[in-house]
């Protein structure tokens, strides 16, 4: 399990290093730009905009202070889109990637249990998950500086480890859909849906009424980062994320070890 461990890191190193670079790059820039957007001059625009639209921006109430900034612009909007797309690739490219190429194939005839093997991989994302989310706070931490604020850490600790939690929690699902069912078709339609879906409902439930029933089936709703900056944490959301991952993990060790692969 551990060499299965290491291989997929290692395997891993060009995208781990790509999103880590390019995720402390996002980290760091909303954060620079917070000095523009604290000062009240685009208070008029936004205000202006529809309130459906209004979710694409936040509360500009929240733009007064560096957390609720921070909550709001990085965290709460920009952040679940790109993570989002970190989970579908990661977690296909480790199942249903693996198996057209014949990869899984070959690694199942090793005298190592499915698994073990499955435990292994699992492992390894749940560590580039980390590494991800690490490399968010640390360009965060590198703006700051930059601007010469002051923030209280453990605002930054909180929102690290929630990002940690939804992208591992995201990234679980569809691998245990790709390593469940081997079908790419399937694990990409559902990480699709839930991914877009979980924005869209995210984004507009709060303005639009049809919506608003529907918004806690949003997978980014569990993911207040605009109140977890604010020193509010819910821990039944928290609990959300937990169960997902276990769900996930059980899926694909039950399943995956009794069912053919190509």
């Amino acid at each position: 399990m551990f060499n299965v461990f290491l291989k997929t890191l290692r395997d891993k190193r060009y995208f781990i290093l790509g999103w880590s670079l390019g995720l402390l790059f996002l980290g760091f820039m909303m954060t620079s730009f917070y000095p523009s957007f604290s000062g009240g001059q685009i208070d008029q625009l936004l205000d202006s905009l529809p309130p459906a639209f209004q979710g694409l921006v936040g509360n500009v109430q929240d733009w007064r202070e560096l957390p609720g900034y921070l909550g709001s612009q990085l965290f709460d909007i920009r952040l679940p889109i790109f993570i989002s797309i970190l989970s579908i690739l990661l977690a296909i490219g480790l199942t249903v990637g693996e198996e057209d190429k014949g990869q899984l194939r070959t690694l199942i005839a090793l005298p190592v249990s499915r698994r073990k093997i499955a435990f292994g991989k699992w492992l390894a994302i749940v560590v580039i998950c980390l590494v991800a989310s690490l490399a968010t706070v640390v360009g965060v931490e590198i703006g700051i500086a930059v601007i010469q604020k002051t923030l209280d850490q453990s605002v930054i600790v909180r929102l690290g480890l929630f990002t940690w939690l939804l992208v591992t929690a995201l990234a679980t699902i569809i691998y245990a859909i790709g390593l469940s069912t081997g079908k790419r078709a399937i694990t990409t339609g559902v990480a699709i849906i839930v991914a877009i879906g979980s924005f869209l409902l995210s984004t507009f439930g709060q303005a639009v009424d049809w919506l608003a029933d529907y918004e806690k089936f949003s997978f980014f709703y569990y993911f207040p980062a605009v109140n977890i900056a604010k020193d509010i944490v819910d821990w039944g959301n928290i609990l959300f994320y937990a169960v997902i991952i276990v769900l996930g993990l059980l899926a694909t060790l039950i399943f995956f070890p009794r069912r053919d692969v190509k």
